[in-house]
Formats: C-alpha cells, sequence, structure tokens
C-alpha cells in the first residue's frame, strides 16, 4: 500500500468517525474530501461523501458521487441501496425499486442490511398508495428477515394503514357550513 492510499484511509476513517459517531458534517464532509483527493476511486469515501451529501440534503449532489463509485464498483450492494435512498428521496421511486430489486436478487446473508432494503421498498411503495403490493412483500418475508425486523415493519405497515383509513374516514363526515 502507498503513502498515498494510507493517508485517504486514515482521512476516510477519520471522516466516518466524525459523521457517525460525533454527528459533526462540517469536519466529516472537510476530511473525505481530503480523502478523495487522494485516492478519487476509494469507493468507500465515495459512499460516505454521498451519505454526507444526503445528510445535507444534497440529493442531487448525492447522485453524483454515488454514480462515481457505481462505476468503480456497480454490484456493490451498499453502494446500490445509498443510490436507491437517494432516488427515492429525489422523487424517483421507480427507479428505487428497480435498484432495491436489483440487491434482491444477489444471495446477501446479511439479515440488517435486507431488512433495510426490505424497509425501504416497503415505505416506497406506502408513499406511492400501493398498499396491496406493500402487505405482498411484507407477508413473504417470514423466512427470509429476523422475526423483530418483520414485527417492526409489520407494525409500521399497519400504524400507517390504520391512520389513513381515520383520516379517511374523518374527512368524508365533515360538514361544510357556509354562512350567509
Amino acid at each position: 500500500m502507498n503513502v498515498i492510499c494510507f493517508n485517504a484511509e486514515k482521512l476516510y476513517r477519520l471522516s466516518y468517525d466524525y459523521f457517525h459517531y460525533e454527528g459533526n458534517i462540517k469536519l466529516a464532509e472537510a476530511c473525505i474530501n481530503k480523502a478523495l483527493k487522494y485516492d478519487k476511486k476509494q469507493v468507500k469515501g465515495l459512499l460516505l461523501k454521498g451519505n454526507i451529501l444526503m445528510s445535507k440534503d444534497d440529493i442531487k449532489g448525492a447522485i453524483a458521487i454515488l454514480k462515481k463509485a457505481l462505476k468503480e464498483d456497480a454490484k456493490n450492494k451498499e453502494c446500490l441501496y445509498l443510490m436507491a435512498k437517494a432516488y427515492s428521496l429525489n422523487g424517483m421511486h421507480q427507479a428505487a425499486i428497480d435498484i432495491l430489486d436489483k440487491i434482491f436478487i444477489f444471495q446477501i446473508s446479511d439479515m440488517e442490511f435486507l431488512s433495510d432494503c426490505y424497509e425501504l421498498k416497503i415505505n416506497i411503495l406506502m408513499e406511492l398508495q400501493k398498499y396491496k403490493k406493500a402487505e405482498q412483500i411484507l407477508k413473504s418475508l417470514n423466512n427470509r428477515l429476523l422475526s423483530q425486523d418483520i414485527f417492526y415493519l409489520k407494525e409500521n405497515f399497519y400504524k400507517i394503514i390504520q391512520n389513513n383509513a381515520y383520516f379517511a374516514r374523518k374527512n368524508n363526515n365533515r360538514i361544510l357550513h357556509v354562512n350567509f
């Protein structure tokens, strides 16, 4: 490993700690920018930069950075997940679902990662008001995820359905009073 890669790795780790453990976005961004000057093709550095940009609500910038990371490693599951998340935040829901479907094709044994992917897909479907599809996915998860993750996803899904039904019922029963 040469000195330039070592410096990039050191700065990446500093940036990671600032971002994930201390919540200091400014220092995290400064460190990751320096790291990417040393190694422009460092995939994990690009992913962290994309994550930082998403936390700053710069979704278009995050998408651009994540596309660079995908050019370097097109099958990186974390990169695909972050890209799907960025597309979802940008309102490009179908593109996000397509990327998530690519992830589900891979043989992934990391249950926590799969839970995050399924949660994102279900949230996108619910935002699109495709409740039947979301419920079908929930029913098919029994053997794929840990039971507490399935419980959380189902609980969240049914709370949203129940809230939507309540507000639909309340809005239909309103009487408009007009004074002349």
